[in-house]
């Protein structure tokens, strides 16, 4: 149901410098906002644990959404609600759970926000990762696409 998956492939593209730099990049803003922010329930823990879920699943999460849609195998449904269990989890789970401990209530006041700006970051995220290759061979391709689309337009 799910594309073929090959952990020592995905943990090579994992630990390529331009995805750990961007990582890094990301945890820092939003390292940054919770120090800067006054959110009660936005911390530098969470905001570490949030950022690393995010890398760790939404590249394969995003591909096997593309695959799903895309192929629309045997049970490509179960398939997909298994994909937005694993946003859920990453991207408002994690959230919930650490406020539950950190701050004793739940929902944390800020559920439906976190929900939304979470998930659109994970999916963000997710479409960046996915990408296998090196920072040269994406940039290359962007560029390459840009001019086709340029081409194509007449500009």
């Amino acid at each position: 149901m799910f594309p073929e998956f090959k952990i020592k492939n995905y943990l090579r593209e994992l630990v390529r410098p331009w995805k750990l730099g961007s990582l890094f990049v990301g945890m820092g803003y939003y390292i940054w906002g919770a120090r800067y922010y006054s959110c009660p329930t936005w911390d530098i823990p969470v905001s570490i644990i949030m950022s690393v879920l995010t890398y760790i699943f939404s590249p394969w999460t995003v591909n096997s959404i593309y695959h799903l849609v895309g192929c629309r195998p045997k049970n490509w449904g179960a398939g997909m609600f298994l994909c937005l269990g694993v946003v859920y989890l990453c991207a408002s789970g994690s959230y919930e759970v650490y406020n539950l401990w950190h701050l004793g209530s739940w929902p944390p006041s800020t559920y439906w926000v976190n929900l939304y700006y979470s998930s659109l970051m994970f999916f963000a995220a997710g479409m960046l990762w996915r990408f296998q290759g090196t920072l040269t061979e994406l940039l290359g391709g962007l560029m390459l696409m840009d001019s086709t689309v340029r081409n194509k337009h007449g500009r």
